[in-house]
């Protein structure tokens, strides 16, 4: 009988020829059979990398800009009766970037997606912290990263990209022609030339939410809502506010080192709002780095002696580097409380 269990049992099979070590068991570290898709498990922790990584690579373009920027010019404004300025043109930067969130959350209602303003405050300025990035696709990626988390598809997060630049161009070039005939002499008439355009996209909001639904469909691709237009109209009228309330803040560091109220008022809201359309198309440069000074200076210089104008422009960065990287400080922390939580009820179950 020993002799034929001997003959009957298989041979154990030659060595280099079974299967490899972990086939048909799940891994080790993700928990994931061989073939098997990423569990949810798995996808968290590659969009906790990810996450990691790209804050990483923030933080240090953030350091570049900040070391590149020669912030001794601003010196004069560094005083106790600049003070009040400088706190003011912080609070209206502030209130230009509320209003700017606004608007680019009423593009992403009117196709559909109503986030409370919480939420969309959130995806909105974590996502604009990427801008310091070189390109633009940074900010699109980290806003369609969270936005994702809210129920958001990709392709409508692109969509609501896309379509805030015309109206940021827009929006800037009519504000800027308050400073046309000081900048652009004779020529300036030439920037009152888009409020026909805007007037008309008012007047027909719903060919926004139209063309967004066409360029999808070129992608063999669906957004879920086209909208009727009001949020348009609604997204249309924050993004003026911001223009004009952000022109507001660096004309409060003008007023600083004794610019003419009634003519500075003009010619650095109008300005403002013409480097942020130069910003927004230059998009090898960070923020429109080193350009928009340059641009601010040119136009500053009708009212303030080319010293003061070269401190007002590089005070006006650090106000907003500044204001930027608080709001965003503060969206992170409101966006670590519901992920700690998160952790806690795993860890306990």
């Amino acid at each position: 009988m020993n002799e034929q269990r001997q003959h009957t049992e298989p041979a154990p099979p030659p060595a280099g020829t079974g299967p490899p070590p972990g086939a048909g068991g799940p891994d080790r570290m993700t928990g994931q059979r061989p073939g098997q898709p990423p569990g949810p498990a798995a996808r968290g922790r590659l969009r906790t990398v990810t996450g990691c990584l790209l804050a990483i690579a923030i933080a240090v373009a953030l350091y570049w800009t900040v070391r590149d920027q020669d912030w001794s010019s601003a010196r004069p404004l560094v005083t106790g009766e600049a003070v009040p300025f400088l706190l003011a043109s912080c609070a209206l930067n502030v209130l230009a970037l509320v209003c700017a969130m606004l608007s680019w959350r009423g593009i992403l209602a009117d196709l559909g997606h109503r986030l409370p303003v919480g939420t969309a405050a959130r995806v909105y300025f974590i996502g604009m912290s990427a801008k310091y990035l070189p390109g633009p696709f940074w900010v699109v990626l980290t806003q369609a990263r969270l936005a994702g988390r809210a129920g958001v598809s990709g392709l409508t997060t692109v969509a609501v990209f896309l379509l805030n630049i015309p109206v940021i161009l827009l929006t800037g070039l009519v504000v800027g022609a308050l400073a046309g005939p000081g900048v652009f002499g004779s020529w300036g008439w030439l920037l009152s030339a888009p409020a026909a355009l805007l007037v008309w996209v008012l007047a027909r909001p719903a060919v926004v939410g139209r063309a967004a639904v066409a360029a999808a469909r070129l992608l063999r691709r669906e957004l879920t809502s086209a909208g009727s237009g009001t949020d348009i109209r609604a997204a249309i009228g924050w993004q003026l506010a911001c223009r004009l309330v952000s022109g507001l803040h660096l004309w409060a560091l003008a007023l600083a080192l004794g610019a003419p109220a009634g003519e500075s008022l003009t010619v650095t809201v109008g300005a403002f709002a013409l480097t942020t359309v130069v910003s927004t198309l230059i998009i090898v440069l960070p923020d429109g780095a080193f350009v928009r000074e340059l641009l601010l200076i040119g136009a500053l210089s009708q009212v303030l002696p080319v010293a003061a104008a070269g401190a007002v422009a590089i005070a006006s960065r650090a106000v907003c580097l500044l204001t930027e990287l608080l709001i965003t400080a503060v969206m992170m922390l409101a966006s670590a409380r519901p992920a700690a939580k998160r952790l806690k009820e795993r860890a306990r179950e």
